[in-house]
């Protein structure tokens, strides 16, 4: 065994405690202790991966009181004892106690003890490499996102879904790390046209098309042996998911141009932003390479709903600046009551702005109007109304009126100055006032902007 443990052995018996400790001599190094007082002691003062506990010492059941203390000190527990009593055993576990092992225990009983240890002690890292990856406090995320240990046992593919900038891409590379894999490919699948994707896939020969001087193997085949990344799935074309079904289920395909077929042994993770059960239910996404690539799925709930990690998020991605930032109540109290429909990129990208314009203390005032204001600026920022506006007088005509409007606001805000409103505004009084000028025909007028 590559590393060796350090464990603590409480028995007060001493034949027991020599039989013991010449069987898990094989495991690491063994510290005993005969008394309640040697216990304390070492496990105040020594670092053990584990520790055995007899229960019944010197006729008195301590080993209870030392359970406690093991569990604050993190220290995995194990009962080791001949005590058979089902409220002293629930006892145990209530303290602390990870696992149960009668004495006298044979080699084959301690290694499957053993192993429930080391199964827990992976698990304890991966959730640290979780905790430090992904930062939340909401319970129920970090519950979705455990899911992910239990990857290494199965070779299905896996579904990331959440809106943008809930960190999608940041679990696909989780996915990587703990699955221990070298062999990592990406593609935004956003990015390409049918032909594209299907070069960039699938691979192709040379003279396969205009410009296809020499062949190319594709990602599918990069990704042998390894994992393959799909973000934004939801934009391939039915055409493209048809023949990236067939190549998911066969593990084969070929490059286009040619009649040689390509094996590959990959994994697929992929993700998409959008509700792909309405993409399916509008015939825009097929049920069968869903059905294919979802066996395993991770849910990222949006921001909004785990307000919580709002000023958790402004001090991770604070502490990585050159210099300190500092936000103060108020503004904090604004920034948690803001949804933040970008999720955590949106908070990202606010805290790199204020690095750029030098903003050490955060006051309200230093916040974007949309923020102080708590209106949410969603994808879709024109309204139909406008759309609908554009088509029927055409977009000079209405931006012409737009920016009347714009004006006419400003100038009200500042209570009827239009010098404060053009300085506000970063124009001239003499624009302003031109612009008011030119445009005061009726047929300007008789159309608003509601």
């Amino acid at each position: 065994m590559e590393n060796k443990l350090k464990i603590l052995l409480v028995e007060d018996d001493a034949f027991t405690a020599q039989t013991s400790k010449r069987i898990l001599s094989d495991f690491g190094e063994i510290l005993l202790a005969r008394c309640v007082d040697e216990a304390h002691e070492l496990l105040k003062n020594s670092k053990f991966d584990l520790a055995f506990f007899d229960l019944n010492l010197h006729g008195e059941l301590d080993g209870l009181k030392l359970l406690k203390l093991a569990k604050m000190m993190n220290v995995y527990s194990i009962v080791l004892s001949g005590e058979r009593r089902k409220d002293i055993l629930e006892e145990s576990f209530i303290n602390g106690a990870k696992d149960y092992l009668n004495k006298p225990f044979t080699l084959e009983k301690l290694n499957s003890v053993l192993n429930r240890f080391y199964n827990y002690q992976k698990d304890a890292q991966l959730e640290n490499l979780i905790n430090k990856s992904f930062i939340t406090k909401s319970k129920e995320l970090k519950e979705e996102l455990y899911k992910i240990k239990n990857l290494s046992f199965s070779n299905r593919p896996v579904f990331i879904a959440g809106e943008t900038g809930t960190g999608k891409r940041v679990v696909a590379h989780l996915v990587k790390e703990i699955l221990d894999c070298d062999n990592f490919v990406e593609i935004n699948c956003s990015q390409y046209t049918d032909e594209l994707f299907a070069s960039e896939v699938f691979g192709h020969v040379q003279g396969a098309f205009t410009g296809a001087n020499k062949s190319k193997k594709g990602l599918l085949e990069l990704a042998d042996n390894g994992v393959i990344f799909l973000d934004e799935i939801h934009a391939l074309s039915h055409k493209a998911q048809k023949t990236l079904l067939k190549a998911i289920e066969e593990q084969e395909f070929y490059p286009v141009g040619s009649d040689t077929k390509i094996k590959s042994n990959f994994r697929v993770i992929s993700a998409t932003c959008e509700n792909i059960f309405e993409l399916m239910k509008n015939g825009l996404f097929r049920q069968d390479l869903y059905a294919r690539i979802s066996t395993f799925s991770i849910n990222l709930s949006p921001l909004r709903e785990r307000p919580e990690d709002i000023g958790t998020l402004f001090e991770f991605f604070i502490a990585k600046q050159p210099f300190r930032i500092v936000i103060n109540d108020e503004a904090l109290a604004i920034l948690s009551k803001y949804s933040f429909p970008q999720n955590t990129r949106e908070i990202q990208d606010l805290v790199e702005n204020w690095v750029i314009h030098g903003h050490r203390l955060i006051t309200p005032d230093v916040l974007p109007v949309h923020i102080r204001s708590n209106i949410n600026l969603s994808e879709n920022v024109i309204p139909d109304y406008y759309l609908d506006l554009i088509e029927e007088i055409g977009l000079k005509e209405f931006l012409k009126i737009f920016k009347k409007e714009l004006i006419c606001a400003m100038i009200q805000r500042h209570k009827g100055v239009v010098k404060y409103a053009s300085e506000a505004m970063g124009t001239s009084y003499a624009n302003l006032t031109h612009f008011l000028r030119d445009n005061a025909d009726k047929s300007l007028n008789s159309r608003r902007i509601q």
